[in-house]
This record gives structure tokens, sequence and C-alpha cells, in this order.
């Protein structure tokens, strides 16, 4: 059973790994070595292909993992997709980018709607955090590319609030 420290990580193993991480004895510690056990894998790996779906009407939601502690979801993004602005249901969201560059856009959330606030651009191999306590947020692969994304979620999301643009 690999550790976090294993070099040894595909899409296979990944989520024994995790589970180390976010067993219920460590929720409260820190998601650092969840984050770096994520930037690991997309630095190294290509296991992950063989999950990869593309759509051309909108971005892809395939499951890789799911646990009663926490979910995997592989995420393809074509040019010009966009998740809908949203919240987590209170979960903690750890997103790698596997191929492509993401941004991450932030939003407040005020008596007259939603306040845009900060840009995130990642990289491939570069790895997110978000809570909902942080903000709500959307994602989209940088204008004019596509993008690939390992998200997992600290417990499965069955719903989440999502937000009208206007």
């Amino acid at each position: 059973r690999p550790d976090a420290t294993s070099k040894d990580c595909s899409l296979d193993r990944l989520p024994a790994a995790l589970a180390v991480q976010l067993a219920p004895e460590r929720r409260d510690a820190s998601g650092a070595e969840v984050a770096a056990l994520l930037r690991e894998y997309a630095e190294a790996e290509e296991s992950w292909q063989r999950y990869a779906q593309f759509r051309e009407d909108t971005y892809s939601r395939n499951l890789v993992w799911r646990s009663d502690d926490f979910e995997l979801l592989l995420l393809c993004w074509g040019a010009g997709q966009v998740s809908p602005s949203h919240d987590l249901s209170g979960q903690h969201c750890w997103m790698a980018v596997l191929e492509g560059a993401l941004q991450e856009v932030h939003f407040e959330e005020g008596p007259d709607g939603l306040r845009e606030g900060r840009i995130k651009d990642f990289p491939t191999g570069g790895v997110a955090y978000i809570h909902d306590d942080i903000a709500l947020h959307l994602i989209r692969p940088k204008p004019g590319t596509h993008g690939v994304s390992l998200h997992l979620y600290s417990s499965p999301i069955d719903a989440c609030r999502t937000f009208c643009p206007d």
C-alpha cells in the first residue's frame, strides 16, 4: 500500500495513498500532503488518459474513484468551456492540472449577487485548493486552449449551489 511519499503512484494506486491522507483521524491535518501527492501525480503520470472523454457541448466530469470519504473526478475542458460559478457544499477541493492550463475565478457572494475576485492561473502540474470559506469559484481553460484536471473532494458531492452570471 503506497504512502504519500511513494514515487509509484499510478491512478490505480492514487486512491489508496489519498485514503491515508484523508483518513478521519487526519481530517484536521494540513492539506499540504494531499496537494504534494496530487502534484507528484500530475507531473509524472499519464495513467489518467484512459478516463479522458471530451464532449463538444460542455466540459465532462468522469468518475475515477468514489468512497464514503472522498471522490476523484477527471474533468476534460474544451476551448471556451467553463463551469458555472458554484460552491462546494462545504467540502475541501483540490484540483491538479494534468494537461493544458486552467484558470480559477473567485467570487464573493453579496446582497447584490456575485462579485468577481481574483483570477488564478494553473499550468500543467499546478495544484489548486478551494473551500467555501475561501470563495465561490468557476474553472475554465486559459483562452484558446483545452485542459484536463483531476478534482479531489474530501467527501463526495452530490449537489452544490450554482449561480447565474447575471
